[in-house]
């Protein structure tokens, strides 16, 4: 039951392509799924090996991942100790990247095995999926500091205007070395239990973040009313996971 609980993880890497009819013309939205990992105590490191020595090759030998990145918590309202995020160019992206995945590598294993392994070192993960929205974004950054993933649960019916707000709010604050944030990124979940919205933040610690906290609040005060649910987790990047 784990493994198959573990594997739902990576279900799209194991899917068979999709027709040759269905695939789209033009190039999809950047569509990236969040794994997140609670690992059994003081299995945690052994989880990044294997990620490290096991999965990242057969993420490299992945032409359709567009990016891989992994992070660790930092601060988080609720117990998590990995978060990792791969991009591909829409679901179907994720599709065509399937017989990639489920190759086995030079060790004979695939990425199902390795995920069957991390199964058995995990007290529980869950996966999420989100569309990011260029005109609500920077450039993906690899920063040494601290990021902000801040989801949001928009009031039913108000989606336009929270999405409007956030466009107010990066017109009027600096981005950049000298801004409390440096760079920022906006998704619509595709699938998630509560969250309409992702934001992420590239900060360069604890004070920038409610530094801009403050300041948001003066620079667009319409954003907050549209807001009916929140959550914060802080992590920071693991350099040995960034693939791309």
């Amino acid at each position: 039951m784990r493994v198959a609980a573990i594997a739902s993880a990576t279900w799209l890497a194991l899917a068979p392509l999709a027709p040759a009819a269905a695939q789209a013309v033009t190039t999809p939205p950047e569509v990236r799924q969040l794994v997140t990992f609670l690992f059994l105590p003081g299995k945690a490191a052994d989880a990044l090996g294997i990620y490290e020595s096991a999965l990242a090759p057969i993420y490299r030998d992945t032409p359709e991942l567009l990016r891989f990145r992994a992070f660790r918590e930092v601060e988080s309202p609720e117990p998590l100790d990995l978060v990792i995020a791969s991009s591909y160019a829409g679901m179907e992206g994720m599709e065509r990247a399937a017989p990639a995945l489920r190759r086995p590598a030079a060790d004979g294993r695939t990425a199902l095995h390795w995920y069957g392994a991390l199964s058995a070192l995990s007290q529980h993960h869950h996966d999420q999926f989100v569309e990011m929205v260029p005109t609500l974004s920077d450039t993906p950054h690899d920063a040494e500091g601290l990021i902000a993933f801040e989801y949001l649960q928009v009031v039913p019916g108000r989606s336009t205007e929270l999405e409007a707000a956030i466009r107010a709010e990066r017109s009027r604050l600096p981005r950049g070395p000298q801004a409390s944030v440096q760079w920022s990124e906006t998704g619509r979940m595709l699938v998630a239990d509560r969250w309409t919205h992702l934001r992420i933040h590239g900060m360069r610690g604890l004070a920038d973040w409610q530094l801009h906290l403050a300041r948001r609040k003066q620079a667009a005060p319409a954003l907050d009313p549209l807001v009916a649910a929140r959550k914060v987790i802080l992590v920071r990047g693991v350099p040995s996971l960034a693939i791309r």
